[in-house]
C-alpha cells in the first residue's frame, strides 16, 4: 500500500454514514478490515425510510440481525390495503405474495443504531464526524483523499454511500440520470390509532394525492402525505385545518381516527422526489453505494432495501477480493453486474407506478403486487 507514512492507511474508506455506509463498514470491520467512516454532519442523520421488505430482510439475517431487531420496536405487518380514488383497488397479502409471508416496520434510527451499537464494539472500525471531502487523487495502488480538515487519508478502495448530490460520485466522474417529480412528501408521527393497529393503508388519488398510515411501534404511527409542490405549498401555508382535512377526505376513506389527529403540515418533515440511476457503479477503485447510485420514488417502499441489498452483495464480492480470490476489478465488476440491472427494473417499476395516478385504471396496471412485496424474479420484473 502507501509508503508514506505520513498518511493514516485504511482498506477501505466510506464517505456517508447512512444505512448502506454503516451497514458495510460493520460487516467489512467483522472480517478484520481497517474502515474509516466519513460523515459530513456532525452526528449521523437518524431519520430515514421504516419499511423493511422481505428482499432487505433477507439480507438482515443471512447477517445475524433479523432477531435482535424483532426483539427491539421493529413491528412484522403481512397485509397492504391500496386505495385509488377513495376505492380499495388493491389487497396485498404476503402469506400469499413472498416466500417470507411478511414485511416488517422498523424505525429507521433503530435500525441504524443497532447497528452503529456493534461498529463501536470493532476498534479498526473508525468514524469521523463533521468531516467532509476536499480532494480525491486515485493512483495505482489505491486513492488518496484530504478532508476538509486538511487531514489525508489513504484507502485501498473508495465507497460513495453519500447520498444521491454525491461528492464522491462527481469525483469519480460517474454519470446520474435524473428523473425529477412533481410531487413533495410529507412525514410525521402520531399516536397510533385503532385502523392503523389493523392494517397498513396506502391512499392515492388522480389529482396526484397520496397518504400512507402505519404503526412504527407499539406507540406510534407515521403519517406520511404526498402533492404536487403547488398543491403542497399552499396545504401547508393555510392556516385554516379544514382546508387540508376536506382535501384528505376526498380519497382517505377508511382512516378518520388518523386524520382526526393531524391540525396543520407545520410540523411535518418534507423532502423532494426524484428517480435516479448511475450509468455504472465504478471506475478505478471509486465506487458508488445505495442512494449515491439510484433513488427511488418511495411508493414502493424499497429504497432501504435496494441499499441492504446492494451491501449483502457487495460484502460477498469484496471478501473474494480481499482473501485474494480474484482481483479488485473482477470483484467490482461482479457486483455491478449483479446490481445495475436488477436495481435499473426496480426503479423502472417505481417509476411507471409513482406516473400512473392519474386514472383507476393505469394505476392498477402499474402496481404489481408480486414487486411491491419486494420479489426479485426477473420473469416478472423483466415485463415492466
Amino acid at each position: 500500500m502507501n509508503q508514506n507514512p505520513k498518511y493514516k492507511e485504511y482498506d477501505v474508506c466510506i464517505v456517508g454514514a447512512g444505512i448502506a455506509g454503516i451497514f458495510l463498514a460493520w460487516l467489512l470491520g467483522s472480517k478484520g478490515k481497517k474502515v474509516l467512516i466519513l460523515e459530513k454532519n456532525a452526528k449521523i442523520n437518524m431519520n430515514g425510510a421504516d419499511i423493511l421488505k422481505p428482499s432487505g430482510i433477507n439480507v438482515l439475517e443471512k447477517h445475524g440481525l433479523l432477531q435482535e431487531l424483532m426483539n427491539k420496536e421493529c413491528r412484522v405487518r403481512d397485509e397492504l390495503r391500496v386505495f385509488h380514488n377513495g376505492i380499495q383497488v388493491d389487497h396485498i397479502n404476503y402469506k400469499t405474495e413472498n416466500e417470507r409471508g411478511y414485511f416488517m416496520v422498523c424505525p429507521y434510527n433503530v435500525l441504524l443504531e443497532t447497528i452503529y451499537d456493534k461498529i463501536q464494539a470493532i476498534e479498526n472500525v473508525e468514524l469521523l464526524v463533521n468531516q467532509s471531502v476536499s480532494k480525491i487523487k486515485e493512483v495505482e495502488s489505491g486513492v488518496f483523499v484530504t478532508l476538509n480538515s486538511g487531514e489525508e487519508i489513504f484507502s485501498n478502495i473508495l465507497i460513495g454511500a453519500d447520498g444521491t448530490k454525491s461528492i464522491v460520485r462527481e469525483y469519480a466522474g460517474i454519470e446520474a440520470h435524473f428523473d425529477y417529480y412533481d410531487h413533495v412528501m410529507y412525514f410525521n408521527k402520531y399516536p397510533v390509532t385503532v385502523s392503523v393497529e389493523e392494517l397498513n393503508r396506502l391512499y392515492v388519488d388522480e389529482k396526484g394525492g397520496l397518504a400512507y398510515f402505519y404503526p412504527i411501534n407499539n406507540r406510534e404511527s407515521r403519517c406520511v402525505l404526498g402533492f404536487s409542490m403547488e398543491e403542497g405549498k399552499s396545504l401547508r401555508e393555510s392556516e385554516n385545518r379544514d382546508v387540508l382535512i376536506n382535501r384528505l377526505k376526498e380519497f382517505v376513506t377508511e382512516s378518520d381516527d388518523m386524520l382526526d389527529q393531524i391540525t396543520s403540515m407545520d410540523d411535518f418533515l418534507t423532502f423532494p422526489l426524484c428517480k435516479m440511476h448511475t450509468e455504472k457503479y465504478f471506475n478505478g477503485r471509486i465506487l458508488l453505494l445505495g442512494n449515491a447510485a439510484h433513488s427511488i420514488h418511495p411508493i414502493t417502499g424499497q429504497g432501504m432495501n435496494l441499499a441492504i441489498e446492494d451491501v449483502g452483495e457487495l460484502i460477498i464480492w469484496l471478501s473474494k477480493y480481499f482473501e485474494a480470490e480474484i482481483s479488485l476489478e473482477e470483484a467490482l465488476s461482479g457486483y455491478q453486474k449483479q446490481r445495475l440491472e436488477l436495481n435499473n427494473k426496480v426503479l423502472n417499476y417505481g417509476h411507471r407506478l409513482a406516473n400512473s395516478f392519474g386514472s383507476a385504471e393505469n394505476f392498477m396496471n402499474s402496481l404489481n403486487s408480486k414487486i411491491q412485496t419486494s420479489s426479485r424474479d426477473l420473469s416478472i420484473l423483466n415485463k415492466i
